[in-house]
C-alpha cells in the first residue's frame, strides 16, 4: 500500500459540505477515501513534499572534467545578467 496512515472514508456530499476542512486536514497528513454510494472512488493524501529537481546533478563535475581548474569568465548568467540591465 502506497500509504500507511490510517484511511479515513468521507462522503462525496460530506466532502463538498466541508471541503475546506478536510482539505486542512489533508495538508497536515490524513488520508481520505472518497466514497459515492458507499463505494469508494478516489483517495484524497498529502503530497509528497516539493524539492527543486536538479536536471544535471553531475554538471559541476562534468564541467570541471571539461575545464580543469581553469575558471570561465565571466559565467554565462552574469553575462545574461549584464545584457539585461536594470529590466
Amino acid at each position: 500500500m502506497l500509504y500507511m496512515k490510517k484511511t479515513n472514508s468521507i462522503s462525496i456530499r460530506e466532502l463538498q459540505q466541508n471541503l475546506k476542512r478536510v482539505m486542512a486536514r489533508v495538508a497536515r497528513g490524513q488520508v481520505f477515501e472518497v466514497t459515492r454510494h458507499r463505494r469508494p472512488i478516489a483517495r484524497l493524501a498529502p503530497m509528497r513534499s516539493v524539492r527543486p529537481v536538479n536536471p544535471w546533478p553531475d554538471l559541476e563535475a562534468r564541467a570541471r572534467a571539461v575545464f580543469g581548474d581553469r575558471l570561465v569568465t565571466p559565467g554565462a548568467s552574469q553575462i545574461i545578467s549584464e545584457d539585461r540591465g536594470a529590466r
